[in-house]
């Protein structure tokens, strides 16, 4: 995995409040390091059900996005052009870099341009975690 993978690398920010009627991501404020990486252009030969990796971390500022994570991934799909049923979701703890688990999102819903989606936490599959452990390796805040 190289630079060129990935898509963005930075602070992913929310403040809690509504704006042009849209549901915030939670009504607190909060933020996160988000690395979103291209799994697919590395083996273009290769066919990815899930092409995308977003890692995310929380800042340690503001609230978990654990129970908000369908508001999260709406958002950060909408802002960087993301398939969300077709992104790897990855949570790293903040206070226990071990402990990391993925996000798959089920599609329940659909009701006039508002998707409802169930969400189910993992643990890492071995190949996942093979093929995310150099992104990984240089994401993880190692300072709390």
């Amino acid at each position: 995995m190289n630079k060129k993978n990935i898509l963005y690398d930075g602070l992913y920010e929310w403040t809690g409040t509504t704006r042009e009627g849209e549901k915030p991501i939670c009504w607190w404020p909060g933020s996160y390091r988000i690395r979103i990486i291209d799994l697919a252009s590395d083996e273009p030969d290769i066919f990815h059900l899930r092409p995308t990796a977003v890692l995310c971390q929380n800042n340690s500022s503001g609230t978990s996005i654990r129970n908000y994570a369908q508001n999260f991934a709406k958002a950060v799909s909408e802002k960087y052009n993301l398939e969300m049923e077709k992104t790897i979701w990855v949570e790293i703890a903040p206070t226990h870099p071990c402990e990391i688990q993925a996000a798959t999102f089920k599609l329940v819903a659909d009701l006039e341009n508002n998707r409802l989606f169930s969400v189910r936490w993992r643990d890492l599959r071995p190949n996942e975690f093979s093929t995310l452990e150099p992104s990984l390796n240089n994401f993880i805040k190692k300072d709390n």
